[in-house]
């Protein structure tokens, strides 16, 4: 990204009142400055085709909205945290004027975060295509019966599954719904995705780091309407029996903006509580 910014985007959580609030003063604030502010309300994709930078003001559901709706735009995008500690609104509320002085200063880095491409498949006829910034996840639907599912990696069968569910996750995704189905986290720079079984009934079935140019297909076992995807925890698809959901990494990625002096590891040790050692 330039440091020349001169058109920015601002895209809002309307639920959040403090969105709302810090979307205004960064408003006041970068219209001070000269630029030019357009959005709040839209569509993320149609206010990042029109910006040189886009704002994300909320959680990391918003961002992950944001990332839906801008359809590989690589337009890039700052979070500006109004709600819990988050992974890609890396910005507090209170630090939001320093962070954007810091951008417009050009002191910034930028950290692409890869996608992840999900296609389901009804016979020889693609039925749709989804792509997630955490997670594409398979679970039951509203009858509690058991989840079974063929798993391929490559075209080779990898296992076939019992359990209550799979998760497919990013790098960013390792530290949502993977981890807390005993999945590992992905640092950044891993160049990978990730399977996590959910409850396994055979407890020798482990998590499954997949390489980033593998192919994997899940194959649908489980009787017919018992089982959704579900894409990023915010598009829910049905599934039938005996349909293929082919995971890859996708072309499209979230070029996220963190300013200068960003830490992801600070960030991780914050969100899980981990101690830190004064050396």
């Amino acid at each position: 990204m330039s440091a020349q910014i001169e058109t920015a985007g601002l895209v809002i959580n309307p639920e959040k009142k403090l969105a709302r609030t810090l979307a205004r003063e960064a408003r006041a604030f970068l219209e001070a400055r000269g630029l030019r502010v357009i959005g709040l309300r839209g569509d993320a994709g149609e206010t990042a085709a029109r910006a040189d930078l886009l704002i994300a003001f909320g959680g990391d559901g918003t961002m992950l909205r944001v990332a839906r709706e801008m359809r590989g735009s690589q337009t890039p995008v700052l979070g500006i945290n109004a709600g819990a500690l988050g992974f890609l609104t890396a910005v507090p509320a209170q630090e939001m004027k320093a962070a954007l002085q810091a951008v417009l200063a050009g002191r910034f880095k930028l950290w692409p975060r890869t996608m992840l491409e999900a296609v389901i498949r009804r016979g020889e006829r693609t039925h749709s295509t989804h792509y997630a910034l955490n997670d594409a996840v398979i679970t039951r639907g509203a009858k509690a019966r058991i989840v079974r599912i063929a798993v391929f990696i490559d075209g080779e069968l990898l296992a076939e599954y019992v359990c209550d569910g799979m998760i497919f996750a990013t790098q960013i995704g390792s530290t949502a719904y993977s981890m807390s189905a005993g999945g590992p986290i992905l640092v950044p720079g891993t160049d990978a995705f990730l399977m996590t079984p959910i409850c396994p009934h055979a407890l020798s079935n482990r998590p499954v780091v997949i390489a980033r140019h593998s192919v994997a297909e899940a194959h649908i076992l489980s009787r017919p309407e018992e089982l959704i995807l579900t894409v990023d925890g915010q598009v829910r698809v049905g599934l039938r029996s005996r349909e293929v959901i082919t995971l890859r990494r996708s072309d499209r990625f979230l070029q996220l903006v963190m300013p200068e002096g960003y830490s992801y590891y600070e960030t991780l040790r914050r969100k899980l509580q981990w101690s830190g050692a004064n050396v």
